[in-house]
């Protein structure tokens, strides 16, 4: 039930709804602003948010809510979904691949940006064109979240070869890294203890007033 009404959600008389518009707009404002300024590069950034989009957007179109469809309007759904993946391959070849501090990052250039613009009237235009050919309220605009995590994904798959082939390391993972920070520190804590679990004598506290110099500060 709960799921039927979040899909309910995503149209309003066929036409996507503000709740839609808003995780469209959010998701690729997000991406804006984080790749602008230049992001560590790795997979999890690469397609995490696509496949979300994805998900959520083939389950727009497939769930008991979905607005029905005739052939003009999937036709109208299949060139959109088609000139986002285009304008997707176009964005991933002209981002910036850079090292900083031995690991590879990635930053979009006026020209990525001009990309996404490029897709925005292109929907735009598609939504007017879709009216014009009396296609149902909202033909043109019919799968826009599938339509941006496709164009996402499509950049992944041109960001993916282009970073392995410039020899640098993807970024870590912030979570493997704290993960990674973690299990060292536990390792130093009972390094000397012989196994028995305990801490070694030199990593005690001593009275509450001091610590051993092998001892980390967090934060």
């Amino acid at each position: 039930m709960a799921g039927s009404l979040t899909l309910a959600a995503l149209h309003v008389g066929g036409v996507p709804s503000p709740v839609t518009i808003l995780l469209g707009v959010a998701a690729v404002g997000y991406v804006l602003w984080s790749r602008l300024r230049g992001q560590p590069l790795n997979a999890r950034r690469l397609l995490v948010l696509p496949v979300v989009l994805t998900v959520i957007g083939v389950a727009d179109l497939t769930g008991s809510s979905a607005p029905r469809l005739s052939r003009t309007d999937v036709g109208f759904l299949a060139a959109g979904v088609a000139i986002s993946v285009v304008l997707g391959v176009a964005r991933g070849a002209t981002i910036d691949l850079y090292p900083n501090g031995g690991e590879l990052w990635q930053r979009y250039r006026p020209v990525t940006v001009v990309a996404w613009v490029t897709l925005v009237a292109a929907k735009l235009a598609l939504a007017g064109t879709a009216s014009v050919a009396s296609a149902s309220p909202g033909a043109g605009t019919h799968g826009l979240l599938l339509s941006l995590g496709a164009s996402l994904i499509a950049e992944a798959a041109v960001v993916g070869p282009r970073a392995l082939s410039t020899g640098l390391p993807f970024a870590r993972d912030p979570k493997d890294a704290a993960k990674s920070w973690l299990g060292r520190s536990r390792t130093d804590l009972f390094a000397g203890a012989g196994g028995s679990g305990r801490p070694s004598a030199a990593c005690r506290w001593d009275n509450g007033t001091s610590r051993s110099p092998r001892s980390r500060r967090i934060g």
